[in-house]
């Protein structure tokens, strides 16, 4: 019963906010619903890491318990993704209090912001398809909402739609691929699809063409949300529309969501032993990559620049699954630690992705809040007129750019590595030559934006503007000292993901 403490935190928590709105409103502090969000925050925040000494756990809702029933699970990986999610929740509800305060039924924006990390962490929890498709739906409904939220533009509703339409239609795919699946084993818990799967392809009861489709629509229905190449046009819409705090945490963790979807099902249902689907994931990486970041190249909005700069990130943790995936299916446990630095790799870049990306947006929330523009070209110079906010997201554009000895260097050189340690193999060797390629491409423009921001004579607009308050630059602090943090602390970090790895590894 422990497992639900947070998801019971969170929904709770979401449920009351409207009820202390009305009591903020009647004695005259209506701040009371910030306050709520933020212990609401704090306390599954404090719940989740007292899981860690104590892995793993599992609290099956079914009498009949798995593999027959649904059932949740917590080991170092879902709660090392939990952890994450919940974390930069914990920090955008305090960057929300003077960021959204010109808005109005912030009682439902909270609401929603906490229903949005409790899917999440849901999804992250799920050992069954059942479990982990309701919590995708709850995490997909609070956050087309979210991106509309500001109704009264057209630019969000559109944003919002456009969201709605594409992960609807991914959702109905991976939808279709597990009910394939419980048509084949009758069941829809991942240990029994674990031992199922394999049995299925050594007796050869269904095509493996069958098994390959469903492999394809777990990928491409989870890989929407991802935002992965070519499914990805709805996240550069999304983000200029939406609220700056919603941006964070749709690049920062929510599309990561996706990532782990994926990865979750299939190296745990489709061992890779068996099914070559490190192949189908390292392409898609490579071309998310190359064509985001192209498609960066021609950005003069800020927001959209570094929408697309997540897209091309999560290409990077594509390839790193894939690496690992294809390593372990051509090569077998002999060559299992080279598997092991790729899912490493990708695994800390999600955390230097997640804590990079939701800096930038925050300090792109402060530029914005105070210049009242998102045109690069506007913003010109505005770091020294903010320079907690300007330095905050020079720290974040270096690590994401992958300089060392930044952790950002380090997570995209093991996925680097891991794909060159193969001898003679080409197409390993190709993929590595792309990520290269395209690292010291992206990292052209990071650097190119932090001397615009920085560096250049403030324009008259951005002459007139001061820092932000205090309550946004504090997560914005955070961010960059946690950025710093990981790279001191490199080694510890890396045990930590790991152990997360292990379970990947695992398949179980």
């Amino acid at each position: 019963m422990m497992i639900l403490q947070p998801i019971i935190v969170l929904l709770g928590s979401a449920a009351i906010i409207p009820l202390m709105d009305l009591l903020g409103k009647k004695i005259g502090f209506e701040k009371i619903k910030d306050i709520v969000t933020i212990a609401a925050f704090s306390i599954a925040f404090i719940i989740l890491y007292s899981f860690s000494g104590n892995l793993p756990q599992s609290f099956s809702i079914d009498p009949y318990g798995p593999p027959l029933g649904v059932e949740l699970r917590v080991d170092n990986l879902s709660l090392y993704m939990a952890i994450i999610f919940c974390g930069l929740g914990l920090l955008v509800s305090i960057y929300s209090i003077k960021y959204m305060e010109v808005d109005s039924g912030l009682d439902k924006y909270y609401s929603l912001l906490l229903i949005l990390v409790a899917g999440m962490i849901g999804v992250a929890f799920s050992n069954d398809f059942f479990n982990l498709y309701v919590f995708w739906e709850m995490m997909c409904i609070a956050s087309y909402t979210l991106v509309s939220f500001r109704k009264y533009k057209w630019e969000p509703v559109e944003a919002g739609f456009k969201y709605l339409v594409m992960s609807t239609i991914g959702s109905l795919i991976s939808l279709y691929g597990i009910s394939l699946l419980y048509g084949l084993v009758g069941s829809l818990n991942f240990t029994k699809l674990h031992l199922a799967i394999e049995t299925i392809y050594r007796n050869g009861s269904a095509p493996l063409s069958l098994l390959y489709l469903i492999i394809c629509m777990i990928i491409v229905g989870f890989g929407v949300t991802a935002a992965m190449v070519p499914l990805h046009t709805w996240l550069p819409d999304a983000h200029p529309a939406a609220p700056s705090s919603i941006s964070a945490m749709l690049s920062g963790v929510v599309i990561k969501t996706g990532v782990y979807a994926i990865f979750r099902s299939l190296f745990t249902i489709f061992q890779p032993k068996i099914f070559d689907f490190g192949t189908i994931l390292m392409i898609f990486g490579v071309l998310t990559i190359t064509i985001a970041n192209f498609m960066a190249l021609m950005q003069k909005d800020i927001k959209r620049l570094l929408a697309y700069s997540s897209i091309v990130n999560i290409g990077y943790i594509l390839v790193g699954g894939g690496i690992g995936a294809y390593v372990l299916t051509h090569y077998g446990l002999k060559e299992a630690s080279i598997a092991g630095i790729a899912i490493v790799g990708a695994l800390l870049h999600i955390l230097n992705h997640a804590i990079s990306k939701g800096l930038l947006f925050l300090c792109s929330g402060c530029f914005t809040h105070e210049a009242k523009t998102r045109a690069i070209s506007k913003l010109e110079g505005i770091g020294k007129k903010m320079p907690l906010s300007g330095l905050s997201l020079s720290i974040g554009l270096f690590n994401l750019a992958g300089i060392p000895p930044l952790s950002g260097f380090w997570s995209k050189l093991f996925i680097i590595l891991a794909g060159l340690s193969i001898p003679g193999n080409n197409f390993m060797i190709i993929i590595s030559i792309i990520v290269i390629l395209n690292s010291i491409f992206a990292a052209s423009y990071y650097l190119w934006l932090t001397q615009r921001i920085m560096l250049k004579k403030p324009t008259e607009i951005v002459e007139k503007v001061h820092e932000a308050p205090l309550s946004m630059v504090f997560p914005i602090i955070v961010l960059a000292i946690l950025c710093i943090l990981i790279t001191i602390k490199l080694d510890l970090f890396i045990k930590i993901v790991e152990l997360a790895s292990n379970n990947l590894l695992g398949g179980v």
